[in-house]
């Protein structure tokens, strides 16, 4: 991983929270996202190119469709971002009570939870009725009816393929019950919640920040969401006694890390931070799954 952070106590904390943060990241990954280190001052708008072809490529003709008309077009989605911070507060004499390096541990994995909570949150709070309009109605969990999403995915144009399926966790958690481990992955689908590949879907992951009660899945295109994350720039350093950044290898993510202490009473503070934001691009190619 790397890291501008030289503390020990900042370093456990930062890879934690990373550590901690992986099972949302791994699901928001399967869209659209570009998890950038690049700092924008928080609440700023970036723009995410959005490719689509045609459903059909169209013969070649000299005249009305050659070389120069585009069959492809390109659409800009804007993100927007939001500040998300998990702070902790400790003071001198904690550390007479808890061993230091799980002390550390144990905060960094509790602001990644908390960080975690907000990627999901940013790709939720887009799966609304207002933002997809279209739904398909599933009566219980079977093999069958998660299967027939394919049907409908082929009826509003998107491609399975290259489409998420979302589900509320008690629908992941009856699909998992009606396969077995060897078709589902085994551990993997169960610590991280996500299943690539299923039903020929490009993956069926586990979802809980629906904020429609109503909504039990989704069905998103790769392309239909567009997530990005920040790094939160401090324009004053020198006030902190330590401001670092931390990035997963894996997805991209980077993690502002700030700490700083009060001399006053001997408190001290531990912030993990980032800049999320998602976009909806093509909600007419999304649908979502509502009870029968």
């Amino acid at each position: 991983m790397a890291s501008s952070l030289t503390s020990p106590a900042a370093i456990y904390t930062a890879a934690s929270a990373i550590v901690a943060a992986r099972k949302a990241i791994s699901r928001v990954t399967q869209f659209a996202t570009d998890f950038s280190s690049d700092a924008v001052t928080p609440g700023t708008t970036m723009k995410i190119p959005v490719f689509a072809a045609a459903s059909a490529a169209a013969e070649f003709d000299r005249t009305s469709n050659n070389y120069e008309n585009p069959d492809g077009t390109v659409t800009w989605a804007d993100v927007n971002f939001k500040h998300i911070k998990s702070t902790f507060q400790f003071n001198d004499t904690d550390f007479l009570l808890a061993d230091g390096t799980k002390f550390w541990d144990n905060a960094g994995a509790a602001s990644g939870g908390a960080v975690s909570a907000g990627i999901e949150k940013a790709v939720g709070d887009l799966i609304t009725s207002a933002g997809i309009e279209g739904t398909h109605a599933m009566a219980s969990v079977t093999k069958k009816a998660v299967a027939q999403l394919r049907a409908k995915c082929v009826t509003i144009g998107c491609d399975p393929g290259r489409s998420v399926v979302l589900l509320e966790p008690g629908y992941y958690a009856e699909l998992l019950s009606l396969l077995d481990s060897n078709i589902y992955g085994g551990a993997e689908a169960v610590r991280n919640g996500l299943v690539p590949g299923l039903f020929g879907f490009k993956a069926v992951a586990e979802f809980g920040a629906f904020p429609d009660g109503g909504t039990l899945g989704a069905v998103i295109p790769e392309d239909a969401v567009a997530v990005a994350a920040r790094v939160v720039p401090v324009q004053s350093p020198k006030v902190y006694e330590e401001v670092g950044v931390w990035t997963d290898p894996e997805s991209g993510l980077s993690l502002g890390v700030r700490r700083h202490g009060a001399p006053k009473d001997g408190s001290n503070f531990m912030t993990v931070e980032a800049s999320i934001g998602a976009a909806l691009t093509q909600g007419a190619k999304c649908f979502r799954i509502t009870a029968a």
